[in-house]
């Protein structure tokens, strides 16, 4: 990790919402991640014979054998090691207390995503509206993601578009649709971030901060990754008891399917 101006930092993320550090993270720590996520599924390639390309390959699995590619899914999201492991990097805490949540914790699990228009059942799948993570999160008031690539990220990508400052609007809804708070927002009142940021920079942005996908032109998979971290000792969070929305509970459906439960 290269030297930061953490006063320059913090006061940046306080103004403008979002900032954006390069080569914060080595680039290895992120191919293996990237790699560790492949593999979940490359094992369900061999065992089903499917051949190709990546994308040739990941679109057949979605389209014939749905369940399996949901399931490889849901399996890199919530426990993939390599992920985990980045998730605690010593540096990347020591960089969250110094930006202000001095007792940091992860709200949510890691999210690992793999976005493009042959891979979902609707657009939402592959690019986000606008929308803040506040209200699905209701974390503290100064709460954060951290947001990387798993590829080198260009336009045709669809990089994630931020909108600096409007953090500073508050909640702007209290509804979700489609697992999104969905807002409405004027984007010709804000200007636009989209960065093209490479495996190894990191974006760090309020969880109140209005951003949405870009959209994806090249006909490759958006490999990219979240982290989310909460501040324990944020007065208005401990008002409010430390609400936390999110529910992890076994499907009875699946349980019965796979036990041939009638």
């Amino acid at each position: 990790m290269r030297m930061l101006k953490l006063d320059q930092l913090k006061s940046d993320l306080k103004e403008n919402g979002v900032i954006v550090i390069p080569g914060f993270f080595e680039r290895k720590l992120i191919e293996d991640i990237q790699l560790a996520a492949k593999h979940i599924f490359q094992i369900q390639f061999d065992h089903l014979g499917i051949k190709g390309d990546y994308l040739s390959q990941m679109t057949q699995l979605f389209r014939n054998h749905l369940d399996t590619f949901i399931s490889c899914g849901k399996l890199i999201q919530t426990g993939l090691v390599e992920l985990y492991q980045l998730s605690v990097n010593p540096d990347l805490i020591e960089l969250v207390k110094n930006l202000g949540l001095s007792k940091p914790l992860m709200c949510t699990r890691p999210m690992l995503f793999f976005n493009h228009p042959n891979l979902a059942m609707s657009e939402h799948f592959y690019k986000t509206p606008l929308h803040q993570d506040w209200v699905s999160m209701l974390a503290s008031q100064d709460s954060i993601v951290v947001w990387f690539p798993l590829i080198d990220l260009e336009i045709g990508h669809g990089p994630v578009i931020f909108y600096p400052g409007s953090h500073k609007l508050g909640p702007l809804t209290d509804k979700l649709e489609n697992g999104f708070a969905e807002v409405p927002f004027d984007r010709t009142k804000y200007p636009k971030l989209q960065p093209e940021v490479n495996m190894g920079d990191i974006v760090i942005f309020s969880t109140l901060l209005v951003h949405e996908s870009g959209v994806i032109t090249n006909n490759e998979i958006r490999w990219s990754s979240h982290l989310r971290y909460t501040n324990m000792e944020d007065v208005d969070f401990i008002e409010r008891g430390f609400p936390s929305p999110y529910i992890n509970k076994p499907s009875q459906e699946l349980i019965d399917k796979y036990l041939h439960k009638k």
